[in-house]
């Protein structure tokens, strides 16, 4: 039997690292938490093998602004390096660490991921497990107007891995799908455009075994968000619908 790792030991291999941090993280009670493709990993079985497995290369979080003196230190604890430059310049909206020995990196939202749109994710990086909820990470994939077969593969195997449902913690939360499409026609209107992509992929490269069939999946969220509470100004902003631009095509901040 081999001993355990040390405590504060970056691990060698990057899917073991972010459940260590991921766990770390959740043990120290600071509102971070994991996101992105990893986050995918961690969450959903069917992306680990299969048409959708894939190397990953970094590390994506997502923070409360009012603990980034906790999330700094934190990585400074678990052994990773502050991107100084970096930091300083963009630390009230993001925050970038490096391992130690440069292997990958470590990106920090602060309050909310802004690219194709905005999602809002204060007091939502608190919950109980290491990553977002499902229904946050959903929300981030299928929010990239621009969006490709990696993320387009992420989001089907949430889908088929998790139920759609309300109260559930295991499931994607349609609550919150609901709330946050029903206020924005734009962000709506990308989701429902990349469901329909995902309809695609999966009918093209079906992954086998999986708990729930995609189309199935796909057809009752569209559902769900056709049937949720519009605000004004997203029937406000429907009315002029594709004839000005509704999403944001943000360059890659560099580090």
């Amino acid at each position: 039997m081999t001993d355990a790792p040390a405590p504060h030991q970056v691990l060698a291999e990057i899917h073991a690292e972010a459940e260590r941090l991921g766990l770390s993280v959740v043990a120290a009670g600071v509102p971070l938490r994991l996101m992105g493709g990893l986050a995918i990993w961690l969450t959903s079985p069917s992306v680990r093998e299969g048409p959708f497995a894939r190397p990953y290369r970094d590390m994506d979080f997502a923070g409360d602004k009012r603990a980034a003196a906790q999330i700094r230190q934190l990585f400074a604890d678990e052994g990773y390096v502050p991107e100084k430059l970096f930091n300083a310049l963009h630390g009230a909206r993001r925050l970038n660490f490096g391992a130690p020995d440069g292997r990958w990196t470590v990106d920090v939202v602060l309050d909310e991921l802004s690219m194709s749109h905005r999602l809002d994710l204060r007091g939502r990086t608190s919950g109980a497990g290491p990553t977002l909820d499902l229904a946050d990470l959903l929300l981030t994939k299928l929010q990239i107007w621009e969006i490709n077969r990696k993320d387009l593969g992420d989001a089907l195997c949430l889908l088929a891995d998790h139920p759609l449902a309300e109260h559930d913690a295991d499931a994607i939360d349609l609550r919150r799908m609901r709330e946050v499409l029903g206020a924005d026609w734009g962000f709506c209107h990308t989701v429902e455009r990349n469901l329909g992509l995902v309809d695609d992929l999966w009918r093209e490269q079906p992954v086998h075994g999986v708990r729930y069939p995609v189309d199935g999946q796909v057809a009752a969220l569209l559902d769900a968000i056709e049937g949720a509470p519009k605000s004004a100004r997203w029937k406000a902003r429907a009315r002029v619908g594709e004839r000005m631009r509704w999403y944001e095509t943000p360059e890659e901040v560099r580090h």
